[in-house]
């Protein structure tokens, strides 16, 4: 049995392999446990280090919104990408100061890249896609599906209207 460092530190080597390994996890889950993969669902999420500045350059550490309420720490943002039944497609670590909303449209690239165009259906938080991204999705080729809540200030304006 291997220790769990040995484990970790095997993880920076398989970094330049991630998308050869999701592709090749991929064709598994779907002849093995007959996955599917129309429906994504797509979040985002933070964690947050208690270290100070300066870090080395191109360090992924920095100030941002914190999901965590630790505006005192430095974070980094995880993006993922999964099946309704928690396969994972794809992820990301950016940087700690990046936006929600500034994520989709290269997520929404880089799976049709990777898995070729199909008909999914992207489900995610309201925060998630912009107007201009929504429109982009609608007037695709071949139009992106998606699921998301109606954003809360238009939610509020409509509530005016009723």
């Amino acid at each position: 049995m291997a220790a769990k460092d040995n484990l970790y530190r095997c993880l920076d080597r398989l970094l330049e392999h991630r998308e050869e390994l999701f592709k090749y996890l991929k064709e598994r889950w779907q002849d093995q446990f007959g996955a599917k993969f129309d429906v994504l669902l797509y979040d985002l999420t933070s964690t947050y280090f208690e270290s100070d500045p300066p870090f080395p350059e191109g360090d992924k550490r920095r100030f941002g919104y914190s999901r965590d309420k630790r505006s005192d720490c430095v974070q980094v943002v995880i993006a993922l990408i999964v099946t309704p039944e928690g396969y994972p497609l794809a992820y990301e670590v950016l940087a700690g100061n990046t936006s929600d909303k500034t994520t989709l449209k290269s997520f929404l690239e880089k799976i049709q890249k990777l898995y070729g165009q199909a008909n999914r259906v992207w489900v995610m938080d309201r925060g998630i896609p912009t107007e201009e991204v929504i429109l982009e999705m609608q007037q695709a080729d071949r139009q992106i599906y998606y699921l998301v809540g109606t954003p809360k200030g238009r939610l509020t304006r409509l509530n005016r209207n009723w």
